[in-house]
């Protein structure tokens, strides 16, 4: 099922319609659906559209076998005798005469699984581009892969490469929108908006994970099936995403992502976690690859009394949902669910109000727009805390401080969420500095009469309403 993406598409149109040659490298997280991003753009071009892919890693990587195996790929792909290959060199080579009359598009993905046996496929891929594909007209090179580190390093920063890639995107995860896509609307009709968007707080925006669940059941019986089971999809996800992408650093990132699972950390913090001294540079080379990866972020701190963002003891945290629900309510019942005994966690409701704030933050211009706040006015935003104070979302315009609460809760809220507004607003007492303040509940599940109608609150909105 192939959902949203038209930005994306509208980009990949205008850049394959330039006459002359040109390399795109597109990026993002495992699964996140690059594939299925370009194979859809391509099917629905005119131009002949072309499709190689690079293998996943075994334990034993031998070069006939890879060559054997991109041997038949260009035979099928391109309806052709299948060819002897002596090396790498020999198969770009064929392929090269494959795509010689230009005009078409062709891909290679996970690029970063592609020769893995070849010397340096990207010096061999660049030899070719220069010596014959450059030269194609209308051809549009499609390069596509999940190690961000490993595309930087041998395409995006290589020094080679340099003004040669045309185009660069990291594909992000589905907005909210594009992910309640993936629940039939007959369904979705029938289910309060707490139990749509419960899923997407397990799943965030990735497609092959929305794709997994069962929508006519509930969350709690999806998570019995997928995550709290030996066999299920998402328990043994995670450990696939580590081989797949980490392999020979898997126990040190495996270790970054437990530290950041349990509470956002400095570079430093992270170091004195894995026994370093201080953070190093193959260090914050890792925090870079998983930022790219689209697993961590970054949070910079906040002096709200100056306005001004500081990179000194920036914090990171683990952005992607899946990632985060693994680590906060499936790695701790690892042993259990191993032995078939796990049962669901009792916090569950509150574990997805957690995700509900990070979620809410990847969608942050649904949050704009439910406060009527143009983009441009926007000067930072991000969750506030300090001693005494804790603020689910503070957003920071020219004229305002919005402090927003975000309840994703099943029941009505109660007039206890305007006590909880009352006592923040006082200990956020800035009005000194030339702002006003402003408030804001987004929820799921409805509010009391006394919330809405609350002289202490400006904005209350279900998000559903938005989307």
């Amino acid at each position: 099922m192939f959902v949203g993406r038209k930005k994306e598409l509208k980009q990949l149109s205008e850049y394959t319609a330039k006459k002359q040659a040109k390399v795109i490298v597109l990026t993002g997280r495992r699964r996140v659906g690059k594939s299925s991003l370009i194979k859809y753009f391509g099917e629905n071009q005119k131009k002949n559209y072309y499709e190689l892919i690079g293998q996943p890693p075994g334990k034993n990587n031998r070069k006939s076998a890879e060559l054997a195996n991109i041997s038949q790929q260009i035979s099928d792909t391109f309806n052709t005798h299948r060819p002897m290959l002596t090396d790498w060199e020999h198969a770009l080579n064929v392929i090269g005469e494959c795509v010689k009359g230009g005009h078409c598009i062709l891909v290679i993905d996970e690029i970063n699984w592609f020769g893995k046996t070849a010397i340096n496929i990207s010096e061999s891929l660049f030899t070719l581009w220069e010596r014959k594909l450059k030269m194609l007209p209308s051809f549009t090179l499609i390069l596509t892969g999940s190690l961000a580190g490993w595309i930087d390093d041998n395409f995006s920063k290589s020094t080679a490469w340099y003004g040669r890639i045309m185009w660069q995107p990291i594909l992000q995860p589905l907005s909210l929108s594009e992910a309640l896509s993936f629940i039939p609307l007959a369904k979705r009709k029938r289910m309060t908006p707490w139990e749509q968007l419960s899923y997407s707080m397990v799943a965030g925006g990735i497609p092959q994970y929305l794709e997994v669940i069962n929508y006519s059941k509930t969350i709690e019986d999806n998570l019995v099936d997928l995550a709290y089971s030996s066999s299920g999809y998402l328990f043994n996800e995670y450990e696939q995403l580590m081989r797949e992408l980490f392999r020979a650093k898997r126990t040190k990132i495996n270790k970054i992502l437990a530290l950041l699972g349990d509470k956002n950390c400095s570079a430093d913090e992270i170091a004195r976690g894995l026994s370093l001294s201080k953070a190093n540079g193959d260090l914050y080379a890792d925090l870079a690859m998983m930022e790219k990866s689209s697993f961590i972020d970054v949070e910079e701190q906040w002096d709200i009394t100056d306005s001004k963002l500081s990179t000194r003891n920036k914090k990171y945290y683990l952005s992607d949902s899946y990632l985060r629900f693994y680590h906060k309510a499936i790695l701790p019942h690892k042993n259990k669910i191993e032995k078939s005994v796990a049962t669901l966690p009792k916090n569950l409701e509150s574990l997805l109000g957690y995700q509900f704030e990070y979620v809410v933050r990847q969608n942050i211009d649904l949050v704009f727009k439910i406060l009527g706040v143009n983009h441009q006015d926007v000067e930072h935003y991000s969750p506030y805390s300090r001693r005494g104070i804790q603020i689910d979302l503070l957003i920071q315009t020219r004229r305002f401080f919005y402090i927003v609460e975000l309840k994703f809760k099943k029941g009505l809220l109660d007039a206890s969420v305007v006590s909880n507004m009352i006592q923040k607003m006082d200990r956020f007492n800035l009005t000194q500095k030339g702002r006003s303040i402003k408030t804001a509940i987004i929820h799921v599940g409805g509010v009391e009469d006394c919330v809405s109608e609350s002289e202490y609150i400006d904005v209350c909105e279900n998000i559903i309403d938005y989307i």
